[in-house]
């Protein structure tokens, strides 16, 4: 994640030796970023914005044949929705280069001693749960997706009508294709890796594993959908506890770094709105909620306690957790293959 990359770097610095080149100057500095942004913003532009017009021009030469274009099927199109997202990215990203200034770049004193504290982390659990998905992952290839979410994946009548309630975590380690699991893995490593930088990996086990199962728990009472799967109702958990803890410790944090998460959660909620027909909004709502209603008891209001520190109980737990979860993979694993 490029958050957490700005964080490592505000560790401190010896001072470079007399004869190394001078280093850039606060402007030079603030014009290096906003051309950064803009170059990655006009790639954005571009990218999505050719995506969209393959699809509706694919539409339009349709209707220039005499046949009727049917205008929704761009809906049910994860990428016309992903290309449509990164137009828009884009578009926010040039505006917010030509705003930018010395401000949004500048840390505080608090943020820099934090960093410099958190520097030595290595995201094991983040790691561990990947594993897992991909352990999964790669089980599924093997049967095919569709037959292995109906093996281990949300499968509404199986929980009702069978009791198969361990579906309501194993669902959290499948998915429905190469894609998904790169959207979803992606952001795990990303969002996993700031928990554990930021808070305590003991959390993040908690928080994912639990958020797994309010997701797909809201979705079963609330939701439509009948056949699912995906960890995003863990990830949006992790959402939902970064966000708390960035309010709560915003002065230890990078500047914009709260308006970051903001603007990101914003985008997964329009995405969930426009493409509600594939994305089960209701596992997203839970896991999310889940997610920020820990992070509102656990993180401390204090900024002089040290969110990091956890008791030898919540540790415990953290390890039960990440238990939990290799266990329900493998499980996963033996019902995909039929050998449970």
């Amino acid at each position: 994640m490029n958050d957490r990359i700005i964080l490592m770097s505000f560790e401190y610095q010896a001072p470079e030796p007399e004869n190394e080149e001078p280093q850039q100057t606060a402007e030079e500095y603030l014009a290096a970023q906003k051309s950064s942004i803009r170059k990655k913003s006009w790639w954005a532009v571009a990218i999505g914005g050719f995506v969209v017009v393959v699809h509706i021009g694919w539409l339009l030469i349709f209707a220039m044949i005499g046949a009727k274009p049917d205008f929704s099927v761009l809906f049910r199109s994860i990428f016309f929705i992903l290309g449509l997202f990164a137009l828009a990215a884009g578009l926010y990203g040039l505006y917010y280069a030509r705003s930018l200034t010395l401000d949004d770049l500048t840390p505080t004193a608090e943020a820099i001693e934090f960093a410099r504290r958190s520097a030595a982390v290595t995201p094991y659990y983040t790691m561990i749960l990947l594993g897992s998905i991909v352990a999964v992952f790669v089980a599924q290839t093997t049967v095919g997706y569709d037959e292995s979410i109906i093996a281990a994946g949300f499968v509404r009548s199986s929980i009702t009508q069978d009791g198969e309630y361990w579906r309501l975590l194993t669902a959290g380690a499948l998915h429905i294709n190469l894609l998904h699991i790169f959207l979803n893995g992606n952001a795990l490593y990303g969002l996993g890796g700031l928990v554990e930088f930021l808070s305590n990996r003991a959390h993040l086990a908690i928080v994912f594993v639990l958020s797994v199962v309010a997701g797909c728990t809201a979705s079963l009472l609330l939701g439509p959908v009948e056949v699912a799967a995906g960890a995003s109702g863990g990830i949006m958990g992790v959402f939902g506890y970064l966000l708390i803890y960035a309010y709560r410790r915003k002065q230890q944090l990078p500047p914009g770094f709260l308006r970051s998460l903001l603007i990101n959660v914003a985008f997964i909620a329009g995405f969930g709105i426009i493409a509600y027909q594939i994305v089960d909004n209701f596992a997203h709502a839970g896991g999310f909620l889940f997610g920020a209603a820990y992070a509102f008891i656990q993180v401390p209001k204090d900024l002089a306690a040290d969110p990091r520190k956890t008791s030898s109980i919540v540790n415990t737990l953290g390890i039960i957790a990440i238990a939990v979860y290799i266990a329900e993979a493998l499980f996963a694993i033996f019902r995909i293959t039929g050998r449970a």
